[in-house]
């Protein structure tokens, strides 16, 4: 996929890296010209990014969440004025390619946990599959409205630690799969952690190993 079939009004992630800094953004589509894709301005922390620094990384990614992510590499990141409004302009020299965002060590779990929806008033049963330090996998018996996706709010225990402090979680909803026979499986970003996760997961590859 051509970074310029993107359509006006899809919302994609910016990933800036720097050393070990990482940081992502939301941005909106407003257009395209000419291979070049116009982006509604782009603020972090109230102010306008500036991407003109050589040293950052740019990654840009699309999640339809009907497959596996899209991503362009090399990306470059200019303000342009079209039509008297001030945009970001983004380009990638290359076609995308699909990517597993978790491609950091993960653990295989299936163990139960609760799912809980902003505006559904009781928890979800639900089985988690595997988790990382920055995603999650799930199976659910519900599918989950697109409007929810986004804000996934996931807990567990696990009964072979020493103590009884469960493992919180909020997601983001990147791809789904419907399962034969009913229910759905969910691959998730992590947007937000506790601080014991880190520290779980190192355990359990430890105990696992």
């Amino acid at each position: 996929m051509k970074i310029s079939e993107l359509k006006k009004g899809q919302k994609v992630t910016i990933r800036c890296k720097h050393k070990t800094l990482l940081v992502d953004m939301e941005a909106h589509v407003a257009g395209v010209r000419s291979e070049v894709v116009l982006l509604e301005l782009i603020r972090h922390d109230g102010q306008i990014v500036d991407f003109s620094s050589p040293h950052v990384q740019i990654i840009t990614i699309y999640e339809d969440g009907l497959d596996m992510p899209k991503a362009w590499t090399n990306c470059r990141i200019q303000r342009r004025t079209v039509d008297g409004k001030q945009y970001h302009a983004l380009a990638a020299p290359k076609t995308s390619v699909k990517v597993n965002r978790r491609k950091v060590a993960r653990i295989v779990l299936n163990k139960p946990g609760k799912l809980k929806i902003s505006n559904v008033p009781d928890a979800i049963d639900i089985m988690i599959h595997d988790l990382c330090v920055n995603g999650i996998g799930f199976e659910c018996p519900l599918k989950i409205e697109e409007q929810d996706i986004r804000h996934l709010y996931i807990q567990f225990l696990d009964e072979d630690r020493e103590d009884e402090e469960g493992i919180k979680v909020e997601a983001r909803g990147v791809w789904k799969k419907e399962i034969p026979g009913g229910g759905f499986f969910y691959g998730c970003r992590l947007v937000n952690a506790e601080e014991n996760l880190g520290y779980y997961i190192a355990q359990k590859m430890r105990t696992d190993s």
